[in-house]
């Protein structure tokens, strides 16, 4: 399988789709079950998989903005520990790839409430989960999440903002007490920030992630890792919301 020439297609009755290995007929493919092999119109050959969520963020979003890559998206949700009918924080939903994969976890039991203050991120974000099937698992609020958050007794906080200090301040009236907070940041100088107020309150069990995937070249006459990757993205802080009765450090 040659994943540079994996595409994502909706089914339409008369559609082609092409590719530089010849052009495939949609009608060809009405009918048949996951797994099978097509024929191009060159006689290439090609496979029918059912795309994952990977495969849709990766291939299939339309993207306007960087985005959290699902090497750290994996490592925040299982951080998180959230799962089918939790209900989640998110903010600075951007292109919506962090979006996607919380909304996928949480199922239709659960739900995510993402803020985002750009009016033009926010209508990418809902076609690209529509894309998914996911939209109806999230409620997305136009608007700077720092004016205040509606939401109480959720879960879990997920923040990929440039000042997420403004933000923490805010969490303890929306998550239940013990709830986890991801924060996502490109800088060391914010990882440094959000620690120094981390470390007023009232937050505990404090840690700092660096992720790094190196994948390989999966060929056994030459196994070696591949040419290009993607390594250094950013940052994930990772904290725990407890009750304390000092006051909030401003």
């Amino acid at each position: 399988m040659d994943e540079r020439r994996s595409k994502i297609f909706r089914v339409r009755k008369g559609d082609t789709i092409g590719t530089d290995k010849g052009i495939l007929r949609v009608d060809d493919v009405i009918g048949k079950e996951w797994g099978s092999e097509v024929r191009l119109s060159t006689g290439a050959k090609a496979y029918l998989l059912k795309p994952t969520p990977v495969d849709f963020t990766m291939r299939g979003f339309r993207r306007v903005t960087q985005v959290i890559y699902p090497k750290d998206s994996s490592l925040m949700v299982t951080l998180s520990g959230i799962g089918y009918g939790s209900r989640v924080l998110e903010s600075g939903i951007g292109t919506g790839f962090l979006t996607a994969i919380l909304a996928h976890v949480v199922g239709d039991a659960g739900h995510v409430y993402a803020y985002e203050i750009r009016e033009e991120f926010a209508r990418v974000a809902l076609r690209n989960l529509s894309m998914m099937g996911l939209a109806e698992r999230v409620t997305v609020k136009v608007r700077d999440i720092k004016q205040g958050i509606d939401e109480e007794g959720l879960d879990a906080a997920f923040l990929d903002l440039p000042d997420p200090w403004e933000v923490l301040k805010l969490l303890p009236g929306s998550l239940k007490p013990s709830s986890p907070v991801l924060v996502f940041v490109p800088s060391v100088n914010q990882v440094i920030k959000t620690l120094a107020w981390l470390k007023k309150g009232p937050y505990v069990d404090v840690r700092v992630y660096e992720n790094i995937l190196r994948e390989y070249q999966p060929v056994p006459e030459a196994l070696r890792p591949q040419t290009i990757s993607v390594t250094h993205t950013g940052y994930i802080v990772f904290a725990r919301l407890v009750r304390k009765t000092e006051d909030l450090p401003t």
